[in-house]
């Protein structure tokens, strides 16, 4: 049977300590608890960067669905292209418009950062993704080096995301409805893992102001969502009203 702490010992508890304590409570009772409130492993021996920790299926869940968007988007594009290679005049099915439209975007360099397209590497990204979130819902707990790994890729991807949304906008002046889908699918994954990591205890936080950024990681992908329309909407104004006029 789990302690109930008296009066005197929630009182002796610092702020941090009775959050961490009504965290636990709250995911005990919530049914979907992360699996960190499970009995604790001995890592005494383990070295820090090795250090294991598993996810909420909240997380897992974020992970297997935003990479199977990720994933179909990738895919459609590597189809438009090679449609496109196959037939240079012929109509894709992602060229909506004057203003949405992919093709203008896949056989330039812009689109073949690496001399293989944009969305061949961000399939094979997507497909680790979706791995880790189908290993975390089984019960896997990862090494503190794979979470750094995870957050450093989820920055990369945030930081395409902004440099390809500058592009469409200045370069293009076009909007790519699959680019669009995979940055829709990449800032989630970001926000939360980076909110998973923090809560763990991975990035030098304290696991109460963690679990805190964990639970507000939806209000800071909704910013940046929120951002993104506000530039797309300014940047093309005018080609919106015509489109609507």
């Amino acid at each position: 049977m789990a302690h109930v702490p008296t009066e005197a010992d929630i009182d002796a508890m610092s702020e941090e300590e009775l959050e961490a304590f009504l965290n636990r409570a709250s995911a005990g009772s919530s049914g979907d608890e992360g699996l960190e409130s499970e009995p604790p492993q001995d890592t005494s021996g383990v070295p820090a960067w090795l250090t294991p920790t598993g996810a909420p299926r909240s997380y897992a869940w974020t992970l297997i669905a935003g990479s199977s968007l990720g994933i179909g988007a990738s895919w459609e594009l590597m189809d438009a292209e090679l449609q496109q290679l196959r037939e240079p005049m012929g109509q894709l099915t992602c060229d909506i418009n004057p203003l949405v439209s992919c093709g203008a975007s896949l056989n330039v360099w812009q689109g073949n950062l690496l001399g293989v397209p944009n969305a061949f590497l961000g399939a094979m990204a997507f497909a680790v993704l979706l791995a880790f979130g189908v290993l975390l819902l089984s019960g896997v707990r990862l090494p503190r080096w794979i979470w750094w790994g995870l957050c450093a890729g989820s920055l990369g991807g945030l930081a395409f995301v902004a440099w390809f949304l500058g592009v469409s906008v200045l370069t293009f002046g076009k909007l790519c409805p699959w680019c669009m889908s995979i940055w829709a699918a990449t800032i989630p994954i970001a926000t939360a893992t980076w909110g998973q990591a923090a809560a763990a205890g991975h990035l030098g936080v304290s696991r109460a102001r963690g679990r805190r950024l964990a639970r507000r990681h939806w209000w800071v992908a909704i910013g940046l969502y929120a951002v993104i329309v506000v530039i797309i909407l300014t940047a093309f104004w005018d080609q919106w009203m015509a489109l609507v006029s």
